[in-house]
Order: C-alpha cells, then structure tokens, then sequence
C-alpha cells in the first residue's frame, strides 16, 4: 500500500511533536489542579498552553489556533481506537505498531481515510489523549427488557381460590416461619414467711459452734432458738494515737474474746 508518512497526517504548518507534547501536558496539568471535567475547556486554560509553548518554543499560538488544535487531538484520539477495534489488528507496544494485514488496512482506509495515519506508527500521544478525553468514552450496554406497568385493573374471579385462604384439611405446613409458641412459666411473686429465703440451701437454720471434744478434736455444735449476739461497736478514740492492732490476725485488740463472751464457757 503506497501511505504517506504519519508526519504528512498530523503535522502541518507551525505544528510538530514537541508543540503537541507541550500543550497537552499543560492542559493535563491544570485539569488536575482546577478539577475540571468537562468536555469544553475555558480560555484560561488556552492563554496558559500559548505562554507555557512561547516560553518553551518561540511560537506564538492564539487561542482560536490551540482550541483547533485540541479538537484535531480529539479526532486523532478517536481515530486510533476505532482503528484498535477493528477485528484482526491488535497494537504492539514494544514495536509502538499497529499490527494487521493489508486486507484489514484496507478495509479501515476505505472507511476512514485519517486513519492511513497509523499505518506505520501508533498514536504518539495516546496515553495522555486518554487522561484528556477519556471521560467521554461511552459504555455500550447490551438491551434490557422494559417493564410496562399498567394503570388498568383486573377483577378476580370470586371462584378462583386465592393465595391467601387457607384450604380445610389436616395437611402439615411446611413454613420455616412456623415457630411453636415458648413454654409459659410460672413464679411466685412474694415468699411465704414459714419457707426459708434461700431455697437452694439444705442447712438447717440455727447457730453453729465448734467445740474441741474430750478426745481433742473439733465438733460442731447445732443450738436453735438462741438468738447470735451482734457486733458490739468499738468505742473511737477521738484523741491520741489508737491502741489497735494493723494486722488482722493480731491478737492484741481483735480476739473475739471480748466480743463473744459465749465462748469462755
């Protein structure tokens, strides 16, 4: 196939690759520091990319010339992906070509003459086309079925049975939202006075004691009816250093001699 160069396709006049890179990275650059996401791009951002590319190159642009310019890339960066969609071309990244037969370089010609721009060579600028128009790619979805939902009526026949009755008969239910009813269970609500509070225990009520029997061991001692002495209070010394032991196990001041005179017996 006898196909120009891509340079005869995309660069024509004051434009060349350097100029392209130029402007693109500027309006990626202040997309993402504006947050802007629309397709149009404000004439800020075409005053920037003509000073960043005077700065840079010497070459004086308008802002009428970028915005032609922008939308040229717009129509290359589509261009490149119809042509990556077509059946029987695939991109090689390490050769940065489009890979496909003649018949199919044909076929995409014939349909698209631009696109005889990538027949030796890829999109040089595709990557950053996508950052700049990618937003714009539409998802094709395949069809759905529409529900109408009908405003009219039906009447149902009084002879037809209806989901909710409930036929007669002594067939089971099978529902997993069938629950039996909880077991019910009775309490008493006031404790008689002849019972003892504490139903768990077995003890009988009544004062114990342990005494050392005639043959020196320990016994225990039931005694009901006696009434157990309470806990005298201690007398407190409001004045002085106290006379009290700080140890429990002290028998100096807290023998239970003196607090249970029962057991001197």
């Amino acid at each position: 196939m006898n196909i120009p160069h891509q340079a005869w396709f995309l660069y024509k006049g004051k434009w060349f690759s350097k100029i392209d890179t130029i402007l693109v990275d500027t309006i990626i650059r202040l997309k993402g520091e504006t947050g802007w996401i629309l397709k149009e791009f404000p004439s800020y951002f075409l005053s920037t990319s003509a000073k960043e590319i005077n700065s840079k190159s010497v070459v004086q642009f308008t802002e009428v010339e970028l915005a032609t310019r922008i939308e040229a890339m717009h129509v290359r960066y589509w261009t490149f992906k119809e042509v990556l969609g077509q059946e029987g071309a695939y991109w090689d990244f390490s050769s940065k070509c489009v890979i496909a037969d003649d018949c199919v370089w044909k076929k995409i010609c014939k349909k698209n003459t631009f696109a005889c721009a990538y027949y030796y060579h890829n999109e040089p600028q595709y990557t950053k086309l996508a950052c700049l128009f990618g937003m714009d790619d539409v998802k094709v979805e395949t069809e759905k079925e529409v529900i109408v939902i009908s405003e009219t009526t039906e009447k149902l026949s009084s002879e037809e049975p209806s989901c909710y009755e409930v036929g007669e008969g002594n067939e089971k239910v099978n529902s997993l939202n069938v629950f039996p009813p909880p077991p019910r269970v009775r309490r008493k609500l006031f404790i008689e006075k002849d019972e003892p509070s504490d139903r768990e225990s077995t003890t009988e009520m009544g004062i114990y004691f342990i005494e050392v029997g005639p043959d020196g061991l320990l016994r225990t001692r039931l005694e009901k009816g006696r009434v157990f002495p309470t806990n005298p209070t201690p007398k407190q010394d409001r004045v002085g250093p106290s006379h009290r032991s700080s140890h429990a196990s002290s028998c100096a001041s807290n023998s239970p001699m003196g607090w249970w005179p029962h057991l001197q017996k």
